[in-house]
Order: C-alpha cells, then structure tokens, then sequence
C-alpha cells in the first residue's frame, strides 16, 4: 500500500481536523510497539492509536480497545506522566517526510505549561515512537538506538532529535524537480522519480503520470511536460485541500487490502470510502489482529501440534501391539503342536515339522524351536508368549481408547487457537494445553486472573453467545445457560458451543438458522461450502464422563445444513 508521504500528509491533516484542541485522557500501550491515546473533545471519546511495528505501521483514530499489560511498559508511564491532560494543538507531518507529528500542551509537576512534540516515523522497520522536549531533546523513545552508520542518528533519551538524512529531492521542491525531468532520458519514468524525488511509492509516481497522460516509457520529457509532472506532485502534496481528494479502498478476495487518497486507473473496483483514516481501518485492523495473534500463539501452535504428534506416535505402537495381540491364538495353537508331536522332536531341533490338524486341510508347518530347551520348554515359551499377548490386548485396547479421547479433545482445542484476540483467552488455552501435559504448568496470581469473555450477538432481541475455547464452552454450558435455552455445535467438526438464550421464548426458524452459520463458522469445519450443526435444548446435555471441559454427550437434537457465516452485523457493539 502507498503508505508514503503523499498518503500520510494527507491523513495527517485529517486526522488533524478532529483530534485538534482534544484532550489526552489515558495514555496506553497494549502492544510492544503500540500507543494508544484516549483523547476527549467536542463530547465525544476516542482512540488515538500510533503504532511502529515494522510490518503493519499505522497512525489511525478508532480500531480495537486492546487489554493492557499488568505491567505498564517504561515508555507507557514515561507518556503518561508528560502527556496525560495535555492539549492536542495540531497535527502535521515533518520535512515532507513519512514522519507525523503530534504537538501537545502539557503541564509538569509544577503546572506550569510544556510544549512535547509526539513524533511516529512511519519508515517499515525504521519506524518509531518519540516524546521531544520544546528545546529539540528526546525525552524518551519506544525504540532505542545508539548511534547508527546507516541512518546517522542516535535516538536516546537527551540526544538532540535529528530528522532522518535525506539524499533525494523533497516533494514539494518544484523548480528542482523540473530540472531534474528534463534530464531524464528514457527506461522507467515513475521509477526514475521515486529514485530521485523522496515521500513517493511507485503506484503513486505512476497514477501522477496517469494524471498527467504522459507515457511510463517516454524516452525523454519536453519544459511543458516537466513542468506538468511537478505541478501534479505539488497538487498530491495537498491532496486533502482539494477536490481530487477521494479516499478508497482496493478489495480482493473478499479482504481489504490497500487504501488510496483517490481512484488509481491501474485498480478496478476500488470502493469509496468517506475518510481516509476508515480506508486504514479496513486495510490495517484485521491484518494488526492476524498478526499479533499468529505471533502471541505461535508457542501454543508449537504445543498443540507437538502433543498431537506424541499422541498419533503412541496410537500407532499401540496399533502394531494391538495387531501382535490378535496372533495371540497362533502361538497358544503353535505350543499345542509341539505338545501332541512330542514324540518326534529331539532337543537341540531349531524347527519341528508337523501337520496342523486345526486346519482342514492338514498341511504340514514349521515351527521355530530353541534348541537349548526340551519339546515341553518350547511349548511353556509359546504358551507364555499367549498369555502375555492375552493381558495385553485387555490393556492396549483401553490406552488406544483413551489416546482417541485425548486426541479428540486435543483438537478440540484447534479452534480456539485461531480465535483468540486477548491475553486472558491466550492464559486460558495456555493452562489448557498445561492441563493435559502439552506445556508446563503455569502459576497465575489470583488477582491477575481474569476469564475472559465470549463473543456475544444480539438478533432481534435474542442474545446469543459463543464461546472461544473449552473452558468458556463448558461455563457457558453448564453454568450460564438454562435448560430452556438452545445448545448448538457442529456436528463432525470441532468448534465453539453456541448458546440462544430463550428467556422463556420461543425461538424462531431464522433466530436458529442464524446462530448454526454463527456456530459453523467458529469451527474446524468452516471452509466448507455446507456445515452440518446439531441443536438441542440445554436440558438434554450430559457432561462427558471423562470430565474433560468443553465435552458433552447428547441423543436428542435436530440437524440444520447451513453456510458458515460470522454475521458480523449482530455482534453486539
């Protein structure tokens, strides 16, 4: 996406024109690399979010409210000592550059007034968060670097703040830029500007030549044409003052993936959108949220998957034991042999031929024999082998059975991991996977454990919960719902319970259909076309005999085919 100079100067203004004169409330920082400013103004609450992380930067007003840390990082009580109560008197970008700058009136501990400069520097994996001081001196950074060769900065606390050096052309420059396209000679033109001119992403150089009807692959450019392509940066420079400026969003595959200042010729379907900072949103949320999930749960997809391999080992021995168990018959038949044709083996025989009169036929069979031992020591071998074969079958049989259930509820699990968006429910499947030996046990203060919630939707007047993992599936289950209210699960996938509460009420056809696409999206089996969902009436659920949370036994229920789908327009705001 052009998250360029172009792009942010633009959302820069824009988010200007609503967080101007707002005040700083709370100061948060849910993520390592996050800042979130709870800014009031004009009656209304909202959420300043400015985030460095190296693949997703952002800058956008709105998004998820994130649990915090337990423990506020040094940054986050360094911002809220300087920063909270202060005034956000403007909002802009710095030396035409990919760097915005947030300019607050705080007070210190005297009340008297000090000015701070908020600085993110939106450069990919160069990006930071920084507190200055009025007099130019960084009062703390998010990211500490000492002194660099490539970027030629030292960001510490009480280091001068320096812009970042600059070898290309500003933006805004337009006689240097002139100069400069009339030289040109030929190759790629867009990428000969972004090569020479900074704050510009290739898409961005290309649409200006669009603008401009002049070819990407021109061999040369006359006055009147240098001059055409500088005068249309300096309009793009001040998009948001003009009426070119037309926020959208490119969607593919059924994701938003980009987001423009205006309609790109080289993009078809791009949708309209009323702000630029709600084209960020669509573009940058839901990937923020995909990303920080993968990353928090990576060493619980590690666990799972890890236990799951353990387990299908321990099945297959048990298996191949299992099938050495059924020969049992064989051996106990081999020791009768050797018994009934005494006559004819001699110690110190390795194989005694005889016929098997078990068999209709009566071939003639080998049997291996231990030439150490007697006929009769032989047969005591292979009746022992018999009866051991025999107590084993008893006992592979039932750890093949309690293998199956643990692996039945090991994947079980496998959906929540996907779903998952907070520290509480990622502490939940943690002492999960703890509970049945695929991580080691975890110690949580009791003042610092806190369940976490289900996702709730609210369908004309009906409440309907669905829970995350097994520990929300069984409390929401066996202690919330009552026995009027409907139950529904998937029926050959693993996935949430899904809870209607009736309240007395008969529940509608369409109130079910809508919560068995709700209960078949949660689930393993959500990436077909066709769902099957069994719902049933709290009452007639039993809880499984092995305890295990989440795990239910039921008989009397109703089947519904349905699509899988999240409903996003019921969830509960």
């Amino acid at each position: 996406m052009p998250n360029d100079y172009i792009t942010l100067n633009a959302l820069a203004q824009e988010i200007n024109a609503v967080v101007k004169d707002c005040k700083i409330d709370k100061v948060n920082m849910p993520e390592k690399d996050e800042v979130g400013l709870n800014i009031r103004g004009n009656g209304t609450n909202k959420l300043l979010t400015l985030s460095c992380n190296a693949n997703n930067p952002r800058i956008h007003i709105g998004g998820d409210r994130k649990s915090n840390p337990f423990t506020a990082p040094s940054f986050c009580m360094h911002l809220r000592k300087h920063l909270t109560g202060g005034i956000i008197n403007s909002v802009s970008t710095l030396a035409q550059d990919r760097i915005i700058c947030f300019h607050i009136t705080s007070h210190n501990e005297m009340r008297d007034k000090v000015d701070f400069a908020l600085i993110a520097e939106m450069m990919g994996r160069y990006s930071n968060i920084l507190l200055v001081k009025s007099n130019g001196v960084i009062s703390d950074t998010l990211k500490q670097v000492s002194y660099d060769t490539m970027t030629k900065r030292c960001l510490l606390p009480g280091a001068k703040y320096s812009l970042p050096p600059q070898n290309k052309l500003l933006p805004g420059d337009f006689d240097k830029i002139t100069e400069l396209l009339k030289n040109y000679n030929g190759s790629d033109l867009a990428k000969f500007i972004i090569s020479n001119v900074s704050g510009l992403a290739l898409i961005t150089a290309r649409q200006m030549l669009c603008d401009c009807k002049i070819d990407n692959s021109v061999s040369a450019l006359n006055l009147e044409q240098a001059k055409d392509i500088a005068a249309t940066l300096q309009r793009y420079c001040d998009i948001f003052n003009n009426k070119d400026y037309s926020p959208c969003v490119l969607r593919q595959n059924g994701e938003y993936s980009d987001f423009f200042i205006k309609k790109y010729d080289e993009f078809n379907g791009l949708e309209q959108v009323a702000t630029l900072n709600d084209g960020v949103l669509l573009c940058t949320v839901e990937k923020d949220r995909n990303e920080r999930r993968a990353e928090k749960t990576k060493f619980l997809q590690k666990a799972y998957a890890s236990q799951r391999k353990k387990i299908l080992a321990k099945l297959a021995k048990n298996h191949d034991k299992l099938e050495e168990c059924k020969q049992a018959d064989e051996l106990k038949k081999f020791g009768d042999l050797i018994l009934s044709n005494i006559y004819s083996i001699r110690k110190g025989d390795k194989i005694a031929k005889v016929v098997d009169y078990w068999q209709s036929d009566c071939p003639v069979v080998e049997i291996k024999l231990d030439d150490r031992l007697t006929p009769q020591q032989n047969s005591q071998i292979y009746y022992k082998k018999y009866a051991k074969l025999k107590r084993a079958f008893g006992v592979v049989n039932n750890q093949i059975e309690m293998l199956e259930e643990d692996l039945q509820y090991l994947d079980s699990i496998a959906p929540a991991l996907n779903i998952c968006s907070n520290a509480d429910e990622i502490a939940e499947l943690q002492q999960e996977l703890a509970n049945i030996g695929a991580l080691k046990k975890i110690k949580t203060e009791k003042n610092k454990s806190k369940p976490s919630q289900p996702i709730a939707y609210e369908v004309d007047e009906f409440v309907i919960l669905v829970g995350k993992n097994n520990i929300q599936n069984d409390k929401l289950t066996f202690k919330v719902a009552n026995g009027g209210d409907l139950w529904i699960h998937t029926q050959k996938a693993h996935g949430s319970h899904v809870i209607v509460f009736a309240e007395g009420r008969e529940i509608p056809d369409y109130i079910i259909e809508i919560a068995c696409e709700i209960a078949a999206y949660y689930s393993l089996g959500n990436n077909t076309t066709k769902q099957e969902c069994d719902y049933t009436f709290r009452r007639n659920l039993k809880r499984h005999p092995s305890g295990k949370p989440g795990m239910v036994l039921y008989t009397t229920y109703k089947t519904a085919f349905v699509a899988p789908n999240k409903h996003d327009e019921y969830l509960a705001k």
